[in-house]
């Protein structure tokens, strides 16, 4: 029986992944950098693990076959927050992974932030397109990318996906919450275009990742391979919830300069993790759309995703 490594497994998409690697007959070690109070589970094993030590991070991925390095850092208050964790961490458990035998596979979840917008929806950009990411998440999950790829005699991919949505997930719940209440803030215009991808695609594409011998050492965006504007996908997204599409309004961008200060400083006192921040306001404010083209990936997989409104309707039934 194979073993795999999930760092970030006890998240909305590692759960996901947990389950498609059981159900495919792995044994999971998830990393946590806190320590795990719930249910044992069989074939399960949770690791406390401290991600500046390369010594410990070598000795608990001893027996393991593969690594899903989901683990980022998506809301932080400054530069430095976003590079301890996304390239951080990147970086010493790729040095952790590197001569580690028996180690096959090691599949970093990255994102469409890394490579940066499309001048407009009508140029969706693909991986032959130079990154120009806009935010510090973005420009620290290329750096990421860096230390993946140089990663030696070890079959290594990387997935840039866009927006994830899918039953539970908190990202998303919180704006459903707000689409029932009949309101929505938009953080940029409504009429922005974004692609998506379901939680349950993504983790089927990245179990493919990591077995399929032609992705070695190669960079794939994968999602649906369609855009929507967000007015469209709050539409929808109210019409599969059964309640009446929200009220939607777009902020100046000095106005949610000013919410995302409040937001972070809120964050800070009562300690919980904030929607919104200056980091995604940076990624707001831009001049064109966060679209992109999966046909690398579609071709050499043949991978069938799901169209968003199925999605959508899967989520909130």
């Amino acid at each position: 029986m194979k073993t795999a490594v999930i760092t970030g497994g006890l998240g909305f998409v590692g759960q996901r992944l947990c389950e498609k690697l059981l159900k495919e007959g792995y044994k999971v070690r998830i990393f946590s950098r806190g320590t795990y109070k719930g249910p044992k589970r069989k074939n399960v094993e949770v690791v406390k693990v401290d991600y500046s030590n390369i010594a410990a991070l070598r000795a608990n991925l001893e027996g393991v076959n593969v690594v899903f390095h989901l683990a980022a850092c998506l809301f932080g208050y400054n530069y430095q927050d976003f590079y301890k964790a996304n390239v951080g961490v990147s970086k010493n458990l790729c040095a952790a992974a590197q001569g580690v035998l028996g180690l096959e596979s090691f599949v970093y979840l990255s994102s469409q932030a890394a490579a940066g917008p499309a001048k407009d929806k009508n140029h969706p950009i693909d991986e032959t397109c130079k990154p120009d990411p806009v935010s510090d998440y973005g420009r620290t999950k290329l750096g990421a990318e860096e230390y993946v790829l140089a990663l030696q005699d070890i079959h290594r991919v990387i997935l840039r996906a866009p927006v994830v949505f899918g039953k539970n997930d908190s990202g998303v719940s919180k704006i459903a919450s707000w689409v029932k209440r009949g309101l929505m803030v938009n953080t940029s215009s409504g009429e922005t275009y974004f692609n998506f991808i379901y939680v349950e695609d993504l983790v089927n594409a990245l179990f493919q990742a990591s077995t399929l011998s032609m992705a070695n050492g190669q960079v794939f965006f994968v999602g649906e391979d369609k855009s929507y504007s967000w007015t469209y996908f709050i539409t929808t997204m109210a019409e599969k919830m059964g309640v009446s599409k929200p009220f939607m309004f777009t902020l100046p961008l000095w106005a949610l300069k000013i919410v995302a200060w409040c937001y972070e400083n809120l964050a800070k006192i009562f300690k919980f993790t904030p929607a919104l921040n200056y980091d995604k306001v940076r990624e707001a404010a831009i001049k064109g759309d966060w679209v992109f083209t999966s046909k690398k990936w579609n071709t050499l997989t043949h991978q069938k995703f799901t169209p968003l409104e199925q999605a959508l309707e899967e989520s909130f039934k």
